[in-house]
């Protein structure tokens, strides 16, 4: 990556990051770990659901 789009994506998110609410981040970081969670704990239920009947 060169310097201008580095230059671009930078200004980019230090422009945006003290027009957010910290409150929005929070809330943000907590639907992200619910749904990282959730998906695993589906992933293992499908898994032992599917080989239940196996012997």
């Amino acid at each position: 990556m060169d310097n201008y789009k580095l230059s671009i994506y930078g200004g980019t998110i230090f422009g945006l990051v003290p027009n957010l609410p910290v409150e929005n981040i929070i809330v943000t970081i907590y639907m992200a770990v619910l749904g990282t969670l959730t998906s695993f704990l589906v992933t293992l239920l499908l898994k032992w659901a599917g080989g239940f009947g196996e012997r």
